[in-house]
């Protein structure tokens, strides 16, 4: 690149020269600098001391936390990484609050990108899920959850889910199972997702149905990091799969 810009410099100057014409006279002072395979390896001060002011926070974003058997996107109405996630958040919750979670959602919204295939960084996990979403959980009498599903339903276009299998037909609900079995609207039931979908993100509303609200500062990307590390330890590669927990029939 400096090479280009010296002849674009050169050329520039000879141009300036033949347009002069014989009307006036001017001087140039020249420097001859020597262009060889030396030039291009000069060190640019001001942008080392940029890296470097930066380094200790860049650092960090590099870690390898694990591998990815192959490229992995979001896609509805379910698909390996959303299935992912919305698991992430019931596995990390049940760590996190002590308690079982029997069901979990998050918003495919917040899952912004990709996972690469090969190692994963902890930078593509921050690209995956930017946003400081803590995770959560509610408890939430079954007659209001299935309230809550019916609505989702009728988007015909229900967010990432775990713990669940769910059936939608023409906007309303086929099979609504929760830990393998039917919605006991009895029962009170522990449901994790992020804050975010607590007051109306993604025009979910969960805190006016919700009987109790217990909070974590724990973020989502920090859940999927923690967890992808856990399964590190096995050191198998990541594979995200669809198993047909959320089915639409258009």
């Amino acid at each position: 690149m400096r090479v280009k810009n010296l002849f674009l410099i050169l050329i520039a100057a000879l141009f300036l020269v033949g347009c002069s014409g014989s009307h006036s006279v001017k001087s140039y002072t020249w420097e001859r600098i020597t262009v060889d395979s030396t030039y291009d390896e000069m060190e640019d001060l001001s942008a080392t001391e940029a890296i470097a002011k930066y380094k200790d926070l860049v650092d960090p974003l590099q870690e390898i936390i694990g591998y990815s058997a192959d490229e992995y996107d979001k896609e509805r109405p379910e698909s390996g990484l959303s299935n992912f996630a919305a698991d992430v958040i019931r596995v990390q919750s049940e760590k996190i609050f002590g308690k079982k979670m029997d069901l979990a959602m998050t918003n495919f919204g917040g899952i912004r990108t990709s996972l690469p295939k090969g190692a994963i960084r902890v930078y593509d996990i921050y690209s995956i899920f930017p946003f400081n979403n803590a995770l959560v959980y509610v408890e939430i009498l079954g007659s209001d959850l299935l309230k809550f599903f019916e609505k989702l339903a009728s988007r015909n276009n229900p967010e990432a889910l775990s713990g669940v299998k769910l059936v939608v037909e023409d906007r309303a609900i086929k099979e609504f199972l929760i830990g393998g079995k039917k919605i006991d609207k009895n029962r009170v039931y522990n449901f994790a997702t992020i804050d975010f979908l607590l007051e109306g993100g993604d025009g979910i509303q969960l805190i006016d149905i919700a009987q109790t609200i217990h909070r974590s500062e724990t973020y989502l990307r920090d859940a999927v990091i923690n967890h992808i590390k856990e399964q590190a330890n096995g050191s198998e590669p990541l594979k995200l799969e669809k198993d047909s927990r959320v089915i639409v029939k258009r």
